[in-house]
């Protein structure tokens, strides 16, 4: 009897760890709704009458403060109060955190960018 040769494929995963692996497909890869939004996003920038519109200014501190915050929430070790998040809202942070140059923990993430957030919008969230 003749023995069956199977061509043996090389795993293009073998060598990655998984925070790669999931790198290389989300930046690889972007998905329709991100396409989508790119689009109407330039659309947007030019109106009917063919003037471009103003893009809102970024505020500079907002990186600088999210960075400050980061440290302060890094290394607590209080228990703190449980919050449920949605499932993409957890999926979009630990994207974030997967695509940081350093080792952030989740929760320190998450409470620096929700801290972040309410120190640049106090006002407008006063009057809520």
């Amino acid at each position: 009897m003749a023995k069956n040769n199977k061509p043996q494929t090389a795993n293009p995963l073998a060598g990655m760890g998984l925070d790669e692996i999931v790198r290389s497909m989300t930046n690889d890869s972007p998905s329709a709704q991100d396409e989508q939004t790119v689009e109407a996003l330039e659309e947007n920038k030019v109106s009917e009458t063919g003037d471009v519109k103003a893009t809102p200014k970024r505020r500079r501190g907002s990186i600088k403060t999210l960075e400050e915050n980061i440290s302060k929430y890094k290394g607590l070790n209080e228990q703190g109060f449980a919050i449920w998040l949605p499932k993409e809202v957890k999926k979009k942070l630990e994207i974030i955190r997967l695509n940081a140059e350093r080792t952030i923990p989740l929760r320190a993430l998450a409470s620096a960018i929700i801290m972040t957030y309410i120190q640049e919008n106090e006002e407008k969230l006063n009057q809520l």
